[in-house]
């Protein structure tokens, strides 16, 4: 009776610690969540916003470097890229991953996130250079902590009017009709 007693109070102190070890495991090697977002102003008042949600799931501080919306390539084009070209170099992966744009969301000053704090940050788009606009249909927001480690947001799909080739359809329609 007291052994058994004794392997139950064992099994439970066992599930307890094991719950607590993949939770702090859960939380090293996850320890922000980054979420993306679009603003856009229909009246032209402001300039359309990229939005990064950044959240700290961790029990300790954690300092974020770079935070970057850049313009991606969905799931489907990049295992048909792979798959059209196997043998592709291991230093083109960013290449067929992502476009050009890079926008910059915070300064080279580093921002230190508390533990379960959520800051949010933006850049405003402009468009006056033809450059400037998205190259790939997505956006993914790639947050860079100061350990270097890179994490990555969802991709979401930008609006048609940010895209390089809707631009340039608009400034040639605006050329004729002037």
């Amino acid at each position: 009776m007291d052994q058994s007693i004794l392997y139950i109070a064992g099994a439970i102190t066992a599930l307890i610690a094991a719950a607590f070890s993949i939770r702090k495991l859960w939380g090293w090697l996850f320890p922000i969540r980054v979420k993306p977002g679009i603003s856009m102003r229909f009246d032209e008042s402001e300039p359309d916003e990229i939005l990064a949600t950044v959240t700290n799931r961790s029990w300790e501080p954690v300092y974020v470097v770079k935070c970057r919306g850049r313009s991606a390539n969905s799931i489907g084009y990049i295992v048909a890229t792979h798959l059209r070209k196997p043998l592709i170099k291991p230093r083109l992966y960013k290449a067929v991953r992502f476009g050009a744009p890079v926008f910059e969301m915070i300064d080279s000053e580093p921002v230190r996130i508390e533990p379960h704090q959520q800051i949010k940050l933006t850049h405003k788009l402009s468009f006056d250079f033809p450059i400037s606009g998205f190259t790939n249909p997505m956006l993914q927001i790639e947050v860079i902590l100061s350990n270097e480690r890179a994490f990555y947001s969802k991709r979401l799909r930008i609006p048609k009017r940010w895209h390089v080739l809707h631009r340039r359809e608009r400034t040639s329609e605006d050329a004729t009709h002037a």
